[in-house]
């Protein structure tokens, strides 16, 4: 296959792209220089601004799949950042459907979609926006679904749920908790019994690479582990990782704070489709983003 990868620069962007079938004829679009990439590889310095230069280069392409993996301007959530990358990505996709013959997208979506607080998320379950994030996710959903009804193309949009692993961003969750203990700090968390469902970039990036490889039904797929796992529970397993005692975690367990927060993915669909389950528990992927770590003693 040809195959078209945006975000291939960014934290799941890097785990597929090591994943992608040698034998495929792979393009990255990235706004600076990346080397070291295999000879398959080739790079469009590009932002995603539609711009001439860039819908020429991706019409002498002629790309058979794209996987849209991009976002700009995390972890701002805001109007201004989510209208341009819906705008973007709209006008990119179209341009690859009409003009590049390009015959499957699959992207990213959130589990911000659900809008929900606790219990299973299933695919066909009403989507609740309340977030200019969530907005723009899901109205990236629709459009891509229109483009698969009038072009008869795939359309596969990827629901992820709470992506941890190596190069995660600094300001997210486990990488605080572990930065915090690191320095023998107490983790600040103000709701320590909030459950979420953590999945390792890895099954992220064999999942995506699965449905790039495979002929399923378009639509949406929730990527998953299947259950949700409380924060105090997750400061422990990095305790655990560092060879140290509980004791940062029994706190937060002690504490009485009520939960706002306890859902998970439902894993069903994309079983049945592919096949596809995790394989990295969260004890075993929170050792490894450890190990990465220099632990101060």
């Amino acid at each position: 296959m040809k195959v078209l990868i945006t975000g291939a620069t960014g934290f799941i962007g890097q785990s597929v792209l090591a994943r992608i079938n040698p034998a495929d004829e792979v393009t990255i679009i990235s706004r600076k220089p990346f080397y070291g990439l295999p000879n398959n590889v080739s790079v469009i310095e590009s932002d995603l601004n539609p711009s001439q230069d860039l819908f020429e280069r991706l019409k002498e392409v002629q790309p058979d799949l794209c996987l849209h993996l991009a976002w700009e301007g995390l972890p701002d959530y805001g109007f201004d950042i989510s209208l341009r990358n819906v705008n973007q990505a709209s006008r990119f996709w179209q341009h690859l459907v009409e003009e590049c013959g390009c015959s499957k997208i699959i992207a990213t979506g959130s589990c911000w979609e659900y809008g929900k607080s606790f219990g299973a998320c299933q695919e066909e379950d009403k989507t609740l926006i309340n977030s200019n994030f969530s907005w723009a996710k899901h109205s990236l959903a629709d459009f891509g679904e229109m483009l698969s009804r009038k072009y008869n193309i795939s359309f596969i949009w990827a629901r992820i749920f709470y992506a941890y692993g190596p190069g995660q961003r600094a300001g997210s969750l486990i990488p605080l908790i572990a930065e915090a203990l690191r320095k023998n700090e107490q983790p600040m968390v103000k709701t320590p019994h909030n459950a979420n469902d953590f999945i390792h970039v890895d099954d992220i990036a064999n999942a995506l690479v699965l449905m790039a490889q495979k002929r399923i039904p378009g639509g949406i797929y929730n990527l998953g582990s299947g259950q949700a796992v409380e924060v105090w529970k997750v400061c422990e397993y990095i305790e655990k990782a560092m060879g140290r005692d509980a004791v940062n975690s029994r706190r937060l367990r002690e504490l009485e704070a009520q939960p706002t927060v306890n859902f998970w993915a439902d894993g069903t669909k994309i079983n049945q489709a592919i096949g596809w389950k995790t394989l990295i528990d969260l004890e075993e992927g929170i050792r490894q983003f450890v190990s990465t770590l220099e632990i101060k003693s």
